[in-house]
């Protein structure tokens, strides 16, 4: 394992670099076959020597990604000439060799372009305008709180893995739809798994002064803006892969002589981005079960895209017959809509990646309901004289 990972977050990490530090050229592009066969070897090539499902998921993922990243920045982007830092007049080509690596180390390590011209602004979280050290002190407050959500969320992961393990029992309608919505607690697993590094990334670089409050914004958007399908994946949900998948979905539209700005081009990139989604979580899925067909990623990803596509066209109809302002009751609807729509496909997604985790150390009790069952078992609160 320790190897795995060493391979996909170092060795991998050095050829993009060198591509991303030399100056433009027609054979830069070469350096994406090292980067491909790099991480075909380590997909097909290196075992699975015991991670657990969770690991085993992320390093998957972390090789498709790699892909997509080198990708972009060798073959679809001049990046030297074509992105820049706000409010950077350098001429990147030009500048000397230790400010083209200090430029694409900033470009590598900065998934969602916080602080460069590409930035989504639209999309990502407003940035702290809090102090320095206000900045380190609330992240390790929050970080704390992280921790303990992430512990207790273990409860209801718990009764997740009942539900899969009990299998297709039937439990009426209402404990049918309570099941099936305890999928959707993966989903939060997921925002505690990526927001904690982040929170404790953030502190540390904050404090020894290498980078400024706001370029640190929040990893998850408000579930307050989650009132379409829509909304959830491109607001509420990270960013972290945006460039990646709509840089390649572009692609897609140009090599088709899509016209920009239509329909058509809208939807098509839709659908690429979402099926790009779903082979880089079907790369994941298949680290876990050695095979293709285990999973429900495609799926998921895939159907999300149709979701997307179905509340377009309602939003549209309903614009049409005088609907056109978003109401308090509108969003309620929403809500409803976006929770229904998760908790009906999320099941084809978390089903089999819940069965993989059965006896592994992502199958563990919360720590603090196991010390109130010892305490209790103890009777270590037992009130005296009772």
């Amino acid at each position: 394992m320790a190897n795995a990972i060493l391979y996909v977050y170092l060795y991998n990490r050095i050829p993009l670099f060198i591509a991303l530090v030399v100056r433009p050229s027609p054979y830069r592009k070469l350096w994406f076959l090292p980067i491909l066969c790099l991480n075909i070897w380590l997909l097909f090539c290196v075992p699975n020597t015991g991670e657990s499902p969770s690991t085993s998921n992320s390093l998957g993922c972390a090789i498709f990604c790699s892909v997509l990243t080198a990708s972009d920045f060798i073959l679809l982007t001049d990046v030297q000439k074509e992105l820049r830092l706000q409010n950077d007049k350098r001429d990147i080509p030009a500048s000397s060799l230790s400010a083209r690596m200090v430029w694409a180390l900033k470009l590598m390590t900065s998934q969602r372009a916080v602080g460069w011209a590409h930035e989504p602004t639209g999309r990502i979280p407003a940035k702290p305008k809090t102090s320095r050290w206000t900045f380190v002190v609330s992240r390790l407050f929050l970080g704390a709180c992280y921790y303990m959500l992430s512990d207790l969320l273990r409860i209801l992961a718990q009764w997740r893995f009942a539900v899969v393990r009990r299998g297709t029992t039937d439990v009426g309608a209402l404990g049918s739809l309570l099941d099936r919505m305890t999928y959707l607690t993966a989903l939060a697993e997921v925002q505690m798994g990526l927001t904690m590094p982040y929170i404790c990334m953030s502190a540390v670089s904050v404090a020894l002064g290498l980078t400024e409050p706001k370029e640190w914004p929040a990893m998850f958007g408000s579930w307050s803006e989650a009132y379409t399908i829509g909304r959830f994946w491109g607001r509420t949900w990270h960013q972290m892969l945006r460039r990646l998948l709509t840089v390649h979905a572009k692609f897609v539209v140009k090599v088709l002589h899509i016209k920009n700005g239509t329909s058509l081009s809208w939807h098509v990139q839709l659908f690429v981005v979402f099926t790009l989604s779903a082979l880089l979580h079907l790369v994941g899925e298949y680290r876990i079960f050695n095979n293709w067909t285990s999973g429900g990623a495609m799926s998921f990803f895939v159907i999300q895209a149709v979701g997307i596509t179905i509340e377009d066209m309602i939003i549209a109809l309903a614009s049409k017959i005088g609907f056109r302002k978003t109401t308090s009751l509108s969003k309620l609807v929403g809500y409803v809509w976006v929770c229904g729509w998760l908790t009906w496909t999320i099941v084809w997604w978390i089903g089999p990646l819940t069965k993989a985790r059965f006896g592994t150390p992502d199958d563990k009790q919360s720590v603090i309901l196991e010390f109130f069952q010892r305490a209790l078992a103890n009777e270590t609160f037992s009130i005296k004289g009772q």
